[in-house]
């Protein structure tokens, strides 16, 4: 799916529709909302996140997980449903993407599992729809 958030020429739009076109056809609101408040950061945020949203010696759905597991021990609420639906995006099952929960369970505590819980029951119920 083509980018549809951003018909503008200039760099930090390009570079935006270049994230959401290679994280699937999603871009989180936090990422819309870099790039309409500093498009300079876009850009750097672009550059930064070719080490995630390309194959490398791990594939990018395995570093996406990772991520996953990331944002759920850093206590980030907002973040886990964006990490998970790329995972999503990338070929990820919901018990890969429950095994990446776990995981952050195991190595920062229950409480990780209740910064997920949100986003996860979100992207399961609309992955139930599909």
């Amino acid at each position: 799916m083509p980018c549809k958030e951003d018909s503008e020429c200039d760099m930090s739009g390009k570079k935006f529709c270049d994230m959401y076109d290679n994280m699937g056809g999603f871009a989180p609101k936090t990422l819309k909302a870099i790039k309409d408040l500093d498009p300079e950061m876009i850009k750097l945020i672009h550059e930064m996140d070719k080490v995630i949203l390309e194959d490398g010696a791990l594939d990018k759905k395995t570093k996406r997980l990772i991520a996953l597991a990331c944002v759920c021990i850093r206590s980030c609420e907002d973040c886990v449903y964006p990490q998970a639906k790329v995972a999503k995006n990338y070929g990820a099952t919901k018990e890969e993407i429950l095994e990446a929960v776990n995981v952050a369970v195991l190595t920062g505590g229950v409480p990780s599992w209740s910064t997920a819980k949100k986003g996860i029951a979100q992207l399961f119920e609309e992955w139930d729809k599909e």
